[in-house]
Formats: structure tokens, C-alpha cells, sequence
């Protein structure tokens, strides 16, 4: 096992966006990051956020983009990406015990444009260039730029896409909710935002590119 198959908190910065945002990371996979005091415990939210993506496993771009990378690992490394995914589920199992796997929900976009907009922002993180995917307050997995390249902002659409995929079975629902409250909406309130941005995605994805 490498010394680096352990979960690490960064911050990162992110272009046009104010305020502290923290990322919980293991390896060459990203969780979603926190808005430092949008909840009580970013700690535990990012951690939370991160071990969503393996419950949802290898249907997430995270594994995708892993896969696209797989050469590259045999060569330097002497693994498969599925061999490095399973270290990836070891530890995060050793972190949070067994995980409750769940299956993606589906997104489809209904006719007609929303009236939110993905926004792709350039960030930066442990000195290493990143493209993070916003609708509203919601943000998808960092892509990392020098990975992923030339697909890196299909990366982060589709890593924004997995947070709804997800849905309310994760912890960015969870925050997403927590903040509402904060913020004094009620419950229909929030659960409304939560579906038109999750419409706003599935549009950018699936309605204006097949």
C-alpha cells in the first residue's frame, strides 16, 4: 500500500467564489467541496461527501476518468484502475465501515431551458489546477485539470451530475438542506431549489448535448 492511500483534507480556491472551501481527497479522487460554515462539521461533511462516491461506485465519472487513466497506472504504478479503486474502497471502509452501495437515480430533462445555469469555475488545490461545476450553491467533484485533459470540463459536468444522481441518499443533499434552514426556508422550499437545479444539470447534459 502507498503512503498516500489515505483520506486528506485540503482547502481549495475557487475563481469567483468568496469564502473558504474545504475538500476531503484520497489519492486521485475528489469529494464535492464544503462551503466552511454552511454546516456545523465540514470535516465531517467533506468526509461524508467523499464516501458518497464510492456508495455509488463505479457508475461515477470519478471511476470513469480512473479508467481513461489505466495505461498510465500499469506503467507508473504496476496497478489496474480497478485494482486502485479497490485500495481506494479499503480505506475508505477502514475510515467509515461498510457501505450502504446505492444505485444512480436517473436525470432526465424535461422540455424547455431552466432558468439556472451551470457555471464551470477554474480552482486550485494543493498547487494543482482544477475546474469545479456550480448550480446555485451546489458544487460536483473537482476534475482535475492535467488528468483529465482535453475532457476536463466534461469531467466536472458529469461529477455535478453525480451529486444528483446521488440525491437525497447523500450528505450534499444533507448540507444543502441544513443551509436552507439556516437560511430561514422551509422544507418545500428547499426541496423545489434542490429539483430546479437538478433540472438545470440534466438540460446541460442531456438536453442541449445528446
Amino acid at each position: 500500500m502507498h503512503e498516500d492511500l489515505q483520506v486528506r483534507y485540503y482547502h481549495m480556491d475557487i475563481d469567483g467564489l468568496e469564502g473558504r472551501y474545504l475538500v476531503a481527497k484520497l489519492r486521485r479522487v475528489s469529494a464535492p467541496p464544503v462551503f466552511v460554515g454552511s454546516v456545523a462539521d465540514p470535516n465531517a461533511s467533506a468526509l461524508g461527501r467523499l464516501t458518497d462516491i464510492f456508495r455509488l461506485g463505479t457508475a461515477t465519472r470519478n471511476f470513469t476518468d480512473l479508467k481513461a487513466i489505466d495505461e498510465f497506472l500499469q506503467k507508473e504504478f504496476g496497478l489496474s484502475a480497478e485494482q486502485e479503486w479497490d485500495a481506494y474502497l479499503r480505506e475508505i471502509r477502514r475510515e467509515q465501515g461498510d457501505l450502504d452501495v446505492i444505485q444512480p437515480l436517473p436525470l432526465t430533462p424535461l422540455p424547455g431551458q431552466p432558468d439556472q445555469q451551470v457555471v464551470i469555475h477554474k480552482a486550485e488545490m494543493n498547487d494543482r489546477p482544477y475546474l469545479v461545476a456550480r448550480i446555485g450553491d451546489i458544487l460536483g467533484s473537482p476534475a482535475a485539470v492535467w488528468l483529465n485533459f482535453p475532457k476536463e470540463r466534461e469531467s466536472a459536468l458529469a461529477r455535478l451530475r453525480d451529486v444528483f444522481r446521488i440525491g437525497n441518499r447523500g450528505r450534499a443533499f444533507q448540507d444543502f438542506v441544513e443551509l436552507g434552514r439556516k437560511q430561514g426556508r422551509g422544507e418545500a422550499a428547499i426541496l423545489k431549489e434542490w429539483k430546479a437545479s437538478e433540472q438545470a444539470v440534466a438540460w446541460e447534459i442531456g438536453g442541449k448535448r445528446p
